[in-house]
């Protein structure tokens, strides 16, 4: 029987800066700079949906414009081993919008 893995450690906030604008410069590649959003008070709005108990703010936002760009930043994230996790309105009650 093997033992359960332990929890992945957050990384520290240098780890994160660093990973951030790793992924910033490569989805840059992808979409305009206009549709990033990476700065804490742009990235707190979508923390969360309706469902507001559990909070997590993305490292980056990405708003693609069109199929081109959306099949971009998803390859791209793919090949960053970055996760997705797609939102609509984020309105809904049921944490749909969470990681």
């Amino acid at each position: 029987m093997s033992s359960p893995s332990s929890p992945t450690p957050a990384p520290s906030a240098a780890e994160r800066a660093q990973r951030q604008q790793q992924v910033v410069q490569a989805l840059l590649s992808c979409v305009p700079e206009h549709a990033l959003l990476w700065q804490t008070e742009d990235t707190t709005p979508y923390e969360c949906d309706g469902l507001t108990a559990y909070r997590q703010r993305p490292l980056v936002v990405c708003l693609p414009e069109t199929e081109e760009e959306v099949q971009a930043v998803l390859q791209t994230c793919h090949r960053l081993q970055v996760p997705v996790v797609a939102r609509g309105a984020g309105t809904g009650l049921s944490g749909g919008a969470m990681p």
